[in-house]
């Protein structure tokens, strides 16, 4: 089973998105059909982590930060609404 490398600790930025990878309906108009994915890069290393989601709320996308950003974190978003949540983290 795959282990994932956790990114980030005290003093290193990672930074979080999500964005929905595919392609127009019948090439018109910006509905886009495709997969959403959730993921992380690492300032100065590069690292990332991309998990595809159905859903982006705080319900899905937390424990996804638990499993691949390691505690200490300096977080860095767009503030998407779900992204709220991090404010109560202790540790992240």
């Amino acid at each position: 089973m795959y282990k994932p490398t956790k990114l980030g600790g005290p003093g290193i930025v990672v930074e979080i998105d999500e964005s929905k990878i595919g392609r127009r309906k019948y090439h018109k108009g910006h509905r886009i059909e495709g997969q959403w994915v959730f993921g992380g890069f690492e300032r100065g290393t590069g690292r990332v982590f991309m998990v595809p989601v159905e859903q982006r709320d705080a319900g899905t996308l937390l424990p996804i930060i638990k499993q691949w950003i390691k505690p200490g974190t300096t977080i860095i978003s767009d503030c998407w609404k779900a992204y709220d949540v991090l404010r109560l983290l202790e540790g992240i």
